[in-house]
C-alpha cells in the first residue's frame, strides 16, 4: 500500500533542500564529530515519560534506542534496572558504535531511514530527538513502527513547532549553515562564541546552571549546524501514528516546551 504524503506532513519549508544522499552524509559527518550525548546537566529529569516506559519492560523484553548517540540514555537505562543485554543501540556514527561496543553494550551502525533490522524485534523503541534531523521524518517513523512488536511501544521526542527558539537557532541561521556545508568550515568557529552566549540564557532558565564549553559546542553543532531541523505539533505526531495504524497514549510538551514527546502503542495483531 502506498501512503500519500499530505501537505501538513511535509517537512517544514526550508531553502536548503538538496540531494537526500548528500544530506544524510552531512548528518553522518556532523554526528560522528559531535558524538552527541554529553551535556553538563541532568537531562533525565526532563524525560519522565521515557522512564515510565523503561520501568514497564519485563526481564525478557528488549529496548532499541534508535539514534542513541554516545550512549547517554543507554547508561540511564542500566541505572534504571535494565541489563545491558536488553538494550540495543543503533546510530549513524561509527565512532559512537565503536565506543558503545567497547563499553559492553550492543550497538549497530544504521540509518533510521533504513534500519536493516528484522521486523517486530523491539518491545520498546526509543527515538529521542532524531527523526527531525532526517530528510524524510515520516519514512523514519515508519521504520520505528516496523521494528516494534505488536503490543509494543514507541517513545518519540521531536522539536516543538510552537517554540520560537528553533526559528532563531536553526531557521534564521541558514546563510551560515549554507556556507558551512559548502566547505567553509571556519564559519562554525566564527559563530560559536556568539551562539554559546545565546544558549546560556534558555539553558540557565531550564536547568539552573551555565553550559561548559563542550556542552556549548555540542548544542551549537546539533541545533545550528545540523542540515535538517523539522518542527512538530502534537497534531502532526498523532497523524503520523494514525497513518501507521498506531495509537497515541500520551502526547505532551516536555523539556520546558522545547520538545513534543509521545508514547505510541502498536496494536497487537491478535
Amino acid at each position: 500500500m502506498i501512503l500519500a504524503i499530505r501537505p501538513e506532513d511535509a517537512a517544514f519549508p526550508s531553502p536548503e533542500m538538496s540531494m537526500d544522499k548528500t544530506t544524510t552524509e552531512n548528518i553522518k559527518e556532523l554526528y560522528d564529530q559531535v558524538q552527541f550525548g554529553y551535556l553538563n546537566y541532568d537531562r533525565a529529569r526532563h524525560n519522565p515519560l521515557l522512564f515510565d516506559q523503561v520501568s514497564q519492560l519485563g526481564q525478557n523484553q528488549r529496548l532499541y534506542d534508535i539514534g542513541c548517540g554516545n550512549g547517554y540514555w543507554m547508561e540511564r537505562y542500566v541505572e534504571s534496572g535494565l541489563r545491558k543485554d536488553q538494550i540495543i543501540g543503533v546510530d549513524l556514527s561509527p565512532r559512537n558504535v565503536e565506543h558503545l561496543n567497547a563499553e559492553g553494550f550492543q550497538a549497530l551502525c544504521g540509518d533510521v531511514l533504513q534500519l536493516g533490522l528484522p521486523d517486530e524485534v523491539s518491545d520498546l523503541t526509543v527515538c529521542n530527538g532524531v527523526i527531525h534531523h532526517t530528510v524524510d521524518p515520516f519514512r523514519a517513523f515508519k521504520e520505528l513502527v516496523r521494528i516494534t512488536r505488536p503490543g509494543g511501544t514507541i517513545y518519540l521526542s521531536v522539536y516543538n513547532i510552537w517554540n520560537p527558539y528553533y526559528y532563531l537557532v536553526h531557521k534564521m541561521t541558514f546563510p551560515f549553515r549554507f556556507l558551512y556545508w559548502r566547505g567553509h568550515k571556519w564559519v562554525a568557529d566564527a559563530m560559536y562564541p556568539v551562539a554559546r552566549l545565546f544558549f546560556q540564557i534558555p539553558i540557565f532558565l531550564l536547568v539552573g546552571r551555565l553550559l561548559d564549553d563542550r556542552s556549548g559546542r555540542t548544542l551549537f553543532l546539533d541545533q545550528v549546524m545540523t542540515p535538517r531541523a523539522h518542527l512538530y505539533s502534537q497534531r502532526k505526531v498523532r497523524r503520523y501514528a494514525e497513518r501507521c495504524g498506531c495509537r497515541v497514549e500520551k502526547c505532551l510538551f516536555t523539556n520546558a516546551f522545547f520538545m513534543v514527546t509521545a508514547v505510541i502503542c502498536k496494536p497487537d495483531a491478535r
